[in-house]
């Protein structure tokens, strides 16, 4: 599912007229995979945009709540989606759009939800909040080859425990393009973080 490295950028955009300077940015310092929520009003503009430009982005979409939100997916040819929950309604419409859901699980009862619907890859939120790693196993030490995306409260300090678990095939990490620092245009601070998550 994703392309080169491990590492999402999560976003949350408030302008979309600061995405393709945002995509530029990401994409030469080699991020290629991105997560752009769907959590403010120019949300879908900024996807819109980013997917009109020439940069060949692995985008998937998060914060997807509704059916509504699977149709504009599918209208933008988006491959897969992740939300904060597991919700058995969505999880079924997912499938008439052939769309990959990524619901979030926080417990062994989310797993086997998600599972039962037929999700491929799990979405581990809020990671941090919830104990990292170690959490992680209690749920799922009894489930072999759980294909893991870790998000929430990731940074440069605490990446590592993630990067070398055996389940976890992504990390997103909002730390690498925060609101504040798209809001500032603080395009080479980004930069700066999105090569240290790289090079990690």
């Amino acid at each position: 599912m994703l392309k080169k490295n491990k590492i999402i950028a999560v976003l949350t955009i408030e302008d979309s007229k600061k995405s393709l300077d945002l995509a530029k940015c990401l994409y030469d310092s080699g991020i290629i995979n991105l997560d752009i929520r769907l959590r403010t009003s120019d949300s879908k503009k900024a996807i819109e945009s980013i997917l009109k430009s020439n940069l060949n982005f692995n985008i998937g979409v998060g914060t997807v709540l509704n059916e509504n939100d699977l149709i504009f997916l599918k209208s933008m040819n988006i491959k897969y989606a992740f939300s904060p929950h597991t919700d058995r309604n969505i999880l079924r419409q997912s499938k008439k759009y052939n769309i990959d859901f990524i619901p979030g699980v926080s417990t062994s009862i989310d797993i086997e939800i998600a599972l039962n619907n037929g999700c491929k890859y799990l979405k581990y939120f809020h990671a941090e909040k919830l104990g990292g790693v170690t959490h992680l196993d209690s749920i799922s030490n009894k489930i072999k080859d759980l294909k893991i995306i870790a998000m929430g409260g990731i940074n440069n300090l605490n990446i590592s425990s993630y990067l070398n678990h055996k389940n976890i095939i992504g990390i997103g990490a909002s730390w690498i393009a925060t609101e504040d620092l798209i809001r500032d245009s603080n395009w080479n601070e980004i930069s700066k973080r999105a090569k240290l998550f790289l090079n990690l």
